[in-house]
This record gives structure tokens, sequence and C-alpha cells, in this order.
């Protein structure tokens, strides 16, 4: 391997080549799909009930970034994206999420 194989492979990680990725793959379609939802659901109530909550939290934390990124590439991120509201997304989805994976590692006790 040399270190044109090496810079081309890193040029799949920019961050254009990243969202046209996501886009080619239907991310975007991940917040509307009930399969995706229902089983991201049923899995944190299943590992939630069953007393794994570091496990639950983690997969809350997952799934919920997993539908943040979603969101963000389905409103479109970019320059473009900003005036239509990704950018708020892509936060204020982020702080939901790192909110409700405090909250159900720390602050909620039984």
């Amino acid at each position: 391997m040399s270190w044109t194989g090496i810079i081309d492979y890193l040029q799949n990680f920019r961050t254009d080549q990243l969202v046209q990725q996501l886009q080619d793959r239907g991310i975007d379609n991940l917040t509307t799909n009930p399969w995706f939802l229902g089983g991201i659901l049923a899995l944190i109530l299943i590992t939630y009930f069953m007393g794994w909550r570091a496990i639950a939290g983690f997969i809350s934390g997952i799934g919920g970034f997993i539908l943040v990124v979603s969101l963000a590439i389905s409103k479109g991120t970019g320059m473009a994206g900003l005036s239509g509201g990704g950018l708020w997304i892509l936060v204020g989805g982020g702080v939901v999420v790192i909110f409700l994976f405090i909250y159900i590692l720390f602050i909620k006790t039984e």
C-alpha cells in the first residue's frame, strides 16, 4: 500500500463525500420507516424493563443520533440547508439525544 492509496482511501471521509454516501444509501428515509422506529423503540423498552439501564441508554443514544442525522440529511445540510433549518435540527436533536442519554444513565434511579 502506497501513500497515494492511503490518501485516496482517506478522500472517502471528506464531509461532502460522507453526506453523498448517506444520501445514496437512503438514510433520509429512516424517520418515516416504521420498522426502524419500532425496532429501536422495542430494543430500548426491552432493555430498560430488563434492568439494563446502561444498554438502554446506549441504544437510545445511537438510535437518536441516527434519527438526527437522518433528519439533517433529509432537510439538507451545507450552506443551502442552513437556511432551511438543517442546522437547527442537527443541534437541537443532538441536545435532546444527549439529555435523554444522561437522564437514563445517571439521573433516573429506582
